[in-house]
């Protein structure tokens, strides 16, 4: 039985562990431009590769979850048994995180909640980047009345107090060409910022 218990545990850091590094060799190739970012206009939208059309799918469809507090929805992106019990407790860190920027202990982030709709013009932008064979994806949710898309991805904003309180961010692996990722919203994963 511990064997077991200690194999499941075992499995659940390497895959956190292998995104979150795809998440910041993501970012990185993101950073240097690396990245074939779709634009967020109808004529556009069509050009878009497969992969960069099923993630954009991806961010509109948690977009309305998010707004809309169906935790159904978003329990199809996180399959943790910790965070999926951690986001059905109103006083969980995950609902905190996603919902209720009250409960976040030293809030320096806002709910992703907040930041959707507390923004007029919420834009959602889909990146793409391919390191090592492996394709990575970014999904950045923003007010872009506020901030630009050359801004969105500049090394020294990502780091910033607007960024941290004004953007959300979710990385992506695709495996078997479905999207994965091992949390929702970045959930505990650190933004690499130079301090």
């Amino acid at each position: 039985m511990r064997t077991k218990q200690r194999s499941g545990n075992n499995r659940r850091l390497r895959k956190h562990t292998a995104l979150t590094l795809a998440a910041i060799l993501c970012l990185c190739g993101i950073m240097f431009g690396c990245r074939n970012r779709s634009a967020a206009t109808a004529s556009t939208a069509k050009a878009e590769d497969p992969a960069t059309h099923d993630l954009r799918a991806i961010g509109d469809k948690v977009t309305a979850a998010v707004i809309g507090k169906d935790i159904n929805t978003l329990l199809q992106y996180d399959h943790d048994p910790e965070d999926q019990a951690s986001l059905r407790n109103k006083s969980g860190e995950l609902y905190c995180y996603l919902f209720d920027s009250t409960c976040i202990p030293q809030a320096k982030t806002r709910a992703v909640y907040d930041v959707l709709t507390a923004t007029p013009q919420l834009a959602v932008d889909a990146s793409t980047t391919r390191v090592n064979g492996n394709l990575y994806g970014l999904l950045m949710f923003y007010d872009k009345s506020k901030i630009s898309s050359t801004q969105l991805y500049s090394p020294d904003f990502l780091c910033s107090d607007q960024a941290i309180k004004q953007t959300a961010s979710w990385h992506f692996v695709q495996v078997n060409g479905k999207w994965t990722s091992s949390t929702l919203f970045d959930y505990k994963m650190d933004r690499s910022c130079k301090q």
